[in-house]
């Protein structure tokens, strides 16, 4: 009997030691499985995409690029710090990007620096001005509290330096038309596209060969500077003058291996034409028109009508008369677009300062809406990636844009607001218009085409013709029909022309007003349309991606603060509580069992 209870003492010891055991291993198995997934995730970043929108999922176009990069690549982010919640979520986003990057190439590198980690002032102001001196411009943003309102100063910018060059990326670029929420949002939206774009810029990768047309009266150097600039980072820029010059843009060689045959090839991806004032000859257009045919892109800025501000400097009153582009006209009309020679008045326009009187000797100088230059908002629902999230655009003295019936697709990127007033050519354009509140029943055009992307395989303009200009030289090459190809109209010249300040010898970056002190998007657009017709679509679809902004409704947070507080402590306990208990049950089931 004895020996039978210490047999089941015995059995009883090892039973308990082998679940000690059991559980021992289960533990250092648990242990070890942590321990390696966290080594794998130090080599390996991974994330499961489960959104709709597939928000954290990486372009192929952005992982192609993240391959090619063969040198350290350092991201700089300046935005770390104590901020609010939203400007937190911007921080975590630019993080969580960067770890994606590293995961496509171990050059990828990034650091956050608080830009207000400063305990000494006079080091703090001196940090401030090196960022300055970079382009980096510090943001003031209000957090609001219960019953206050806190000032606080935050850096939303990365700086990129790669192969021994920087630039800059801003984070935040400033959307006045937009909430802090959307614009936050549309940062978001737009990162990995600001991300990318930067070492696109540093690795100059893309030589894409782009012309600027001179030749017509176009805008002079000083006024497509900043442009010209700006462009210059992603591809090769020339200005070129065709001048009756068959080979200025498309050239004709004999083929080496048949000298009956010739050899037609383009010397440009795209021709930019900004605002021609001179009329363009049969052989010039016919030219261009060639071009087209062996699939060539034009981006057309062309002011139907002569005016400009400067006219209206010395006295109150000019007149806008029609420029002569009859067979400019002729070869538009063609290819699926006619020019209007009229000029639009929008109620959605910008202001300029205007004297109104004298106090005391001084002049008084006020703001007075200037109908002749429209503010354009890009299309919020359905926009095509070269305006979408776009801020405002401001035009001078724009015209309006038909659209032609034919084979060609069109997609109108800009218009006009919902109170437009149209005059036709020769039309008196008076400073005193700015003064008179203005007669909503001769606003009545709405919405009327000021920019148009036209996309297909174009009809020649000579197809036609009864005199042609060297259709019937087989060593011409002559086409009647193009290789798909594209082409946007815009019927605003300015809408590219940066201001000169002739006393500095400087000039004003695109796109800002210097009597409002505003930055308009002109410089923006004009880089998205410049990159969708040389075929960088797919960079531009980064910026048209949607990502739904989710946020907790602050009046029902404010209303129920208590019970979402309580939820978020009590709830987790009792999960804990709860899982514990069920592990106590299964273990006191399997001490009995045995």
């Amino acid at each position: 009997m004895k020996h039978s209870n210490i047999e089941r003492k015995d059995n009883h010891s090892s039973a308990k030691r082998n679940i000690k055991l059991s559980n021992l291993l289960y533990l250092g198995a648990a242990i070890l499985i942590v321990v390696f997934v966290n080594l794998i995730g130090r080599y390996v970043y991974t994330r499961f995409d489960l959104t709709s929108e597939k928000r954290y999922t990486l372009s192929e176009s952005t992982k192609k690029l993240l391959r090619n990069i063969d040198e350290t690549v350092l991201f700089r982010v300046y935005l770390e710090g104590e901020f609010p919640g939203d400007f937190k979520r911007l921080q975590n986003e630019t993080k969580d990007m960067l770890n994606q990057f590293r995961s496509y190439n171990d050059y990828v590198e990034y650091e956050f620096f608080d830009p207000n980690g400063f305990d000494d002032k006079e080091q703090q102001q001196t940090f401030y001005r090196q960022l300055a001196s970079k382009g980096i411009q510090p943001t003031v943003i209000e957090n609001k509290g219960e019953g206050s309102v806190q000032r606080q100063i935050i850096i939303p910018a990365v700086e990129v330096t790669y192969k021994g060059r920087s630039t800059i990326v801003n984070l935040l670029p400033g959307q006045k038309w937009v909430s802090q929420d959307e614009e936050l949002n549309n940062a978001v939206q737009t990162l990995e596209y600001n991300l990318t774009d930067a070492i696109r810029r540093l690795s100059k990768n893309m030589r894409t060969r782009v012309g600027f047309l001179q030749g017509h009266g176009e805008l002079e150097r000083e006024s497509i500077f900043d442009i010209q600039m700006t462009l210059v980072d992603y591809y090769s820029l020339e200005n070129v003058t065709i001048d009756g010059n068959v080979n200025a843009l498309t050239e004709r060689r004999i083929d080496a291996k048949d000298s009956t045959k010739y050899i037609f090839k383009n010397r440009f991806d795209l021709i930019i034409i900004p605002k021609p004032t001179q009329p363009f000859s049969d052989q010039d257009l016919y030219i261009l028109d060639q071009f087209v045919m062996y699939g060539g892109r034009i981006l057309w800025l062309i002011d139907p009508v002569a005016m400009d501000i400067d006219s209206l400097q010395s006295k109150d009153a000019a007149i806008a008369v029609r420029f002569p582009f009859e067979n400019l006209d002729d070869m538009l009309f063609t290819y699926g677009v006619r020019v209007n020679p009229n000029l639009l008045l929008d109620i959605r326009c910008m202001p300029i300062p205007m004297q109104d009187g004298t106090v005391g000797g001084k002049p008084t100088i006020n703001f007075h809406p200037w109908y002749y230059f429209p503010e354009f908002v890009p299309p919020d629902k359905q926009a095509h990636p070269i305006v979408k999230n776009l801020d405002l655009i401001k035009g001078e003295f724009v015209s309006s844009i038909d659209l032609i019936d034919n084979d060609i697709q069109k997609t109108v990127l800009l218009t006009t607001s919902s109170y437009v007033h149209v005059s036709n050519a020769p039309v008196r354009v008076d400073l005193n218009v700015a003064r008179v509140e203005p007669d909503q029943r001769l606003f009545n055009r709405k919405d009327l085409p000021v920019a148009v992307l036209l996309e297909g395989r174009f009809r020649s303009a000579w197809r036609s013709r009864l005199s042609p200009y060297f259709t019937e030289i087989p060593e011409m090459g002559y086409r009647d029909i193009s290789d798909t190809t594209k082409m946007i109209v815009i019927a605003d010249g300015d809408i590219i022309r940066n201001r000169f300040n002739y006393q500095y010898n400087q000039p004003y970056p695109l796109g800002y007003d210097n009597y409002t002190r505003t930055m308009y998007a002109n410089k923006n657009l004009i880089l998205n349309a410049v990159n969708y017709l040389c075929g960088d679509e797919d960079v531009l679809q980064l910026r048209s991606r949607e990502i739904k902004l989710r946020k907790l409704d602050p009046m029902s947070v404010k209303e129920n603060r208590l019970r979402y507080q309580l939820i978020n402590i009590i709830v987790p306990i009792l999960i804990l509580v709860l899982a514990g208990a069920v592990i106590l049950l299964v273990r006191r089931f399997r001490n009995v069992k045995h």
